[in-house]
């Protein structure tokens, strides 16, 4: 690099320097601005009044896109907790254990559209009709999951994992809700033919508090 085109450089940033120091210069001198022209690759030579309208319309998108997606979300949350909580309910005031697994079923399939629950109990004392009974390591070995810390777990339809559900059609997709600390009393086996439903990076909150519910209402003296 040449000694001219090593000054330029120095005076560039002395000037790019004392810019960003002073952002109120163009106001002083709006003169300026009308003679600043920016090369754009997609608009050509436009001014920087031009670049910065530009840039500001562009965050103000992005923006509203994002803002968009929070009330879209937050729509969607409300939703769900309103499904969640009438479920709750009707869970809570079923008179008999049998009620509380029919309950669960039909609510499951009618209120979140899901193609296949299953319940897998790992004891069925009471002869309760449209559960599953496996002992807890069978369970495990189907699901490959130790329910370690308690939480549903969520993602793609496995080999093993299609051995839990009853549809006919080929399920993309799972839920898998642990019933009872370590799913002791069982799990809620939820299965969609949508790869999309059941994420493994998905929010499990709302899963959690089915699982709660349902647990509760199973172990529940009638």
């Amino acid at each position: 690099m040449g000694k001219a085109a090593e000054d330029l450089l120095r005076v560039e940033g002395k000037i790019a320097n004392y810019l960003e120091k002073n952002p109120e210069f163009f106001e002083r001198h709006p003169q300026l601005l009308e003679n600043l022209k920016i090369n754009h690759k997609v608009y050509g030579s436009v001014s920087l009044v031009e670049r910065q309208i530009l840039n500001l319309r562009q965050r103000s998108e992005t923006l509203q896109g994002r803002l968009n997606e929070m009330m879209n979300n937050a729509q969607v949350n409300s939703a769900l907790l309103v499904k969640c909580s009438e479920l709750a309910v009707n869970l809570i005031h079923a008179p008999n254990k049998q009620e509380v697994v029919d309950t669960l079923i039909k609510q499951i399939h009618d209120y979140f559209d899901i193609d296949d629950c299953q319940v897998w109990l790992c004891h069925n004392d009471d002869n309760l009709d449209n559960v599953n009974v496996s002992d807890i390591d069978t369970l495990r070995k189907f699901t490959d999951q130790q329910f370690i810390q308690d939480d549903p777990v969520c993602g793609r339809v496995t080999e093993s994992i299609s051995q839990l559900f009853e549809s006919e059609q080929t399920l993309e997709s799972y839920a898998l809700i642990p019933l009872g600390e370590g799913a002791e009393v069982g799990i809620i086996a939820l299965g969609s033919h949508d790869v999309e439903l059941f994420t493994a990076d998905m929010g499990t909150l709302f899963l959690r508090f089915i699982g709660d519910v349902a647990e509760a209402c199973l172990i529940k003296e009638t």
